[in-house]
């Protein structure tokens, strides 16, 4: 006999569950409000996700393929890469400032959950190299066209930057004001030069 067909869409389930999770942190989401938010009955859950925990884990992976995706793509541009860099700071600066910011689900998980959770250090980490990895391939590409001295420290390099765009992120969520976020802005654009 072969299992019962969902009777929902996963991915949109997933993709709802994230949004939630990315709002309100996983401690502040209790299980009937995911329930009524994503629509599907407590059993369907547990059938598909297991229990909240294992939702969550999949929701950093779902953020994982479609933020850091993006993210990725922006670096890869056609053109200078080090202006595909500059344009992603000004891109998440401009989000910093807005004061409606949610900040970036990987950095909100990295002070919530991720000291005290193995698992979710282990999802956080595997997002922070890639996250690094792409921002050395993009350094990498600067060198190679010239726009960095080619004694560069690209790993280097690429772990301070991630850290900037963690900066951003944080320091945003706590709305500082425009003047604050330029100034980190400003003075990461100026190691660029």
């Amino acid at each position: 006999m072969a299992g019962r067909k969902l009777e929902f869409d996963r991915e949109e389930v997933l993709e709802k569950a994230m949004d939630l999770f990315w709002t309100k942190g996983y401690k502040a989401t209790g299980l009937k409000e995911i329930l009524e938010h994503v629509g599907i009955q407590r059993q369907s859950l547990y059938n598909t996700f297991g229990c909240k925990h294992e939702l969550f884990l999949e929701a950093i992976r779902h953020y994982g393929n479609t933020s850091m995706r993006r993210f990725e793509e922006w670096l890869e541009e056609p053109g200078s890469p080090l202006g595909n860099i500059r344009n992603l700071f000004r891109f998440l600066a401009e989000e910093a400032a807005n004061p409606q910011y949610r900040g970036c689900m990987l950095a909100n998980t990295i002070m919530e959950l991720a000291p005290h959770d193995p698992a979710v250090a282990q999802e956080v980490s595997l997002l922070t190299i890639r996250m690094e990895k792409a921002f050395e391939r993009a350094i990498e590409r600067a060198v190679a066209a010239k726009e960095l001295p080619t004694d560069t420290n690209s790993r280097q390099l690429a772990r301070f930057l991630y850290h900037v765009v963690l900066g951003f992120n944080v320091r945003g969520k706590a709305n500082p004001g425009r003047s604050y976020i330029d100034d980190i802005l400003e003075v990461a654009l100026s190691l660029l030069e």
